[in-house]
């Protein structure tokens, strides 16, 4: 009986930590109609060019969307040939906005050559860095059953993303 309780409270407990951490969540993945390109108009390519999403429920208090299910991980790709990204199968959650909720998101690049993160390289303003337009989409909820998938990012446009 003791056992059948204590078995219970646990059951409870991680239904109802799973249903507070759902948050919307969105995949790290440009369009094929949205290439990301330097200052020069060369779309970014290779390892040494990395890609981060930030959002947040208001345009001016935007942070790095991490990855629950990677221990609230920030994710950071690297761009493929042609000014393309992808964080494959990660789902990145924008914890301010409820599940299926809409955010304001932006696509912050930079050269990796000069720092780890976007926020390290801009702080040395030599320049190696920008940032897509801010746009507003819609996520996903990834923790329901059927789990729906993460928001694509529509509203991201090509951009330059370099000074």
């Amino acid at each position: 009986m003791k056992i059948n309780l204590i078995l219970s409270l646990l059951v409870l407990n991680y239904s109802f930590s799973r249903t507070v951490l759902g948050q919307s969540s969105f995949a790290l993945q440009n369009r094929r109609d949205a290439p990301v390109y330097d200052s020069l108009g060369i779309p970014l390519a290779g390892m040494q060019y990395r890609a981060e999403l930030w959002g947040a429920a208001t345009p001016d208090s935007l942070t790095p969307l991490v990855d629950i299910d990677r221990g609230f991980m920030r994710v950071i790709v690297p761009f493929d040939d042609g000014g393309y990204f992808s964080s494959g199968t990660s789902y990145l959650s924008v914890r301010t906005v409820p599940p299926f909720g809409f955010a304001w998101l932006q696509v912050r690049a930079w050269d990796a050559r000069l720092g780890a993160t976007y926020e390290e390289v801009a702080g040395l303003a030599l320049g190696g860095y920008g940032e897509s337009p801010l746009f507003y989409a819609q996520g996903g909820n990834p923790l329901i059953s059927p789990p729906s998938g993460p928001g694509a990012l529509i509203g991201l446009h090509p951009s330059a993303c370099g000074q």
